[in-house]
């Protein structure tokens, strides 16, 4: 596919999920975004909401690639909680998560400069898809729904972490709940 032929699948995303309920803004290439995205507001709460990047791009010998990426600013909880949210337990509670999870990625990414944040936690997503169908916009909004659950459910575990239960605690837990 070419750019123009990109950027018209995430139009159709974006009319698409705006049907089914969800908030979304297109921007286009240019001065505000380095390529075109869809940008999905998802608020799961009032106080659970996170921003979801989506971007359409061919890989050459591949395919149609759409990415999803969120993520969460660790900062102010760590300055909250240090004790709690040290690297190894922050890599501890990312892998354990990231075994339950059935598809996508938690990442954990620590900044260097002044400016940006010094630690997050991304969720990402990637499928193979053309964005020509119902059926794969379909899929789509299953995907943004999977994604609203696992950023619940890494939240929760960070809330767990915050009130002062421990890792294996917060996972004991969080499993007890996830079977009910």
């Amino acid at each position: 596919m070419n750019k123009q032929e990109l950027r018209e699948g995430l139009k159709r995303l974006h009319e698409y999920v705006g049907k089914q309920g969800f908030k979304s803004m297109f921007l286009e290439e240019g001065k505000h975004a380095a390529m075109d995205t869809l940008l999905l507001g998802l608020e799961m709460e009032e106080d659970l909401s996170i921003y979801i990047s989506c971007n359409f791009v061919h890989a050459p010998e591949f395919g149609d690639v759409l990415q999803y990426y969120g993520q969460l600013e660790l900062d102010p909880i760590m300055e909250e909680n240090p004790q709690a949210f040290t690297d190894l337990n922050i890599y501890q509670m990312i892998n354990q998560l990231n075994r339950g999870l059935p598809v996508g990625q938690i990442l954990y990414m620590q900044g260097e400069g002044d400016q940006e944040a010094r630690h997050l936690i991304g969720i990402r997503y990637t499928m193979l898809t053309e964005l020509d169908d119902e059926a794969e916009l379909a899929k789509c909004v299953s995907i943004i729904e999977m994604l609203m659950n696992i950023y619940e459910v890494l939240c929760s575990t960070i809330l767990l972490l915050l009130e002062g239960e421990s890792l294996n605690s917060a996972m004991e837990i969080l499993a007890g709940i996830m079977e009910e």
